[in-house]
């Protein structure tokens, strides 16, 4: 067949294309081509489902690595035992990862297949900064966790605050012993109420109260005025209220019992002040 192309304006040559039968040997090169890649895609899927059977390439060996202090080292490999149902292809490493971070003392989880019969698990224990409440556990990062009944390790100080507070309480909670270790008091309390007032307890009984506003000039004024107060002669100091603007009001303690308040704002007319 011929096709002839005219130019419309008259002009030029003309063109011709011209159809040229297709031999058998191209066709017979085309579909062996085709047969190939079928055969070979075949292969691919045959081979993948075999290397997802669970029996094929079996794990040998499961090891955990971290250093745990708190973290039930039976208890994770009992999680961990649970999800390893596959072998070195087939096994489902997010799930896996998922169960371990189930378990309250786990932070983070890192795994990984080692070629051709090691399943390496990496864990990160939780590090405690103090205790949240009555059951919580604080972190490092401020992030609670909730261990088990009976796991909550004993001598860490106590914080609390409103749901979304914690990395403001755990802020000011490190501010604060910057401050007040330096004057030999251990903080073992810190509290942010519901109305936004810091009351802050020490290991020896005595407390300050912060209030709302201003709280690290007055953690500041305190550490400033608390050696006056040692040096008063009036006992020691139990209750320190640092609410006011220019001054504070001290409750004394004599011998167990509780002296009168002393109060001073800005030039004190009590027999002591400390303005």
């Amino acid at each position: 067949m011929k096709v002839s192309l005219n130019n419309p304006a008259g002009h030029g040559q003309v063109g011709k294309v011209e159809d040229k039968p297709i031999s058998s040997g191209t066709v017979m090169r085309w579909l062996l081509a085709c047969s190939m890649f079928g055969l070979i895609g075949l292969g691919l899927v045959a081979g993948s489902a075999k290397l997802l059977d669970p029996q094929v390439m079996p794990f040998k060996v499961v090891r955990i690595e971290g250093e745990f202090k708190y973290l039930n080292r039976h208890e994770l490999e009992q999680a961990i035992g649970a999800e390893i149902s596959g072998g070195f292809f087939s096994v489902d490493v997010a799930a896996l990862r998922t169960r371990a971070l189930q378990l309250p003392w786990v932070a983070k989880v890192a795994v990984r297949r080692v070629w051709p019969d090691t399943l390496l698990i990496q864990v990160v224990e939780q590090v405690p900064l103090a205790r949240w409440g009555d059951k919580l556990l604080v972190n490092q990062n401020a992030g609670l966790f909730q261990p088990q009944e009976g796991e909550v390790p004993s001598g860490f100080p106590w914080l609390d605050g409103p749901v979304g507070t914690e990395a403001e309480v755990v802020a000011n909670y490190r501010s604060a012993i910057s401050i007040l270790d330096r004057l030999g008091l251990r903080v073992v309390r810190l509290q942010l109420d519901p109305r936004r007032a810091w009351t802050i307890e020490f290991a020896d009984g005595s407390g300050i109260r912060l209030g709302s506003q201003d709280i690290q000039q007055r953690l500041a004024r305190f550490a400033r005025l608390y050696p006056q107060l040692k040096a008063a002669g009036l006992g020691q100091p139990k209750q320190v209220d640092l609410r006011y603007t220019n001054g504070l009001v001290v409750h004394w303690e004599r011998d167990g019992i509780n002296g009168q308040a002393a109060k001073s704002v800005g030039k004190s007319t009590t027999n002591k002040g400390f303005g």
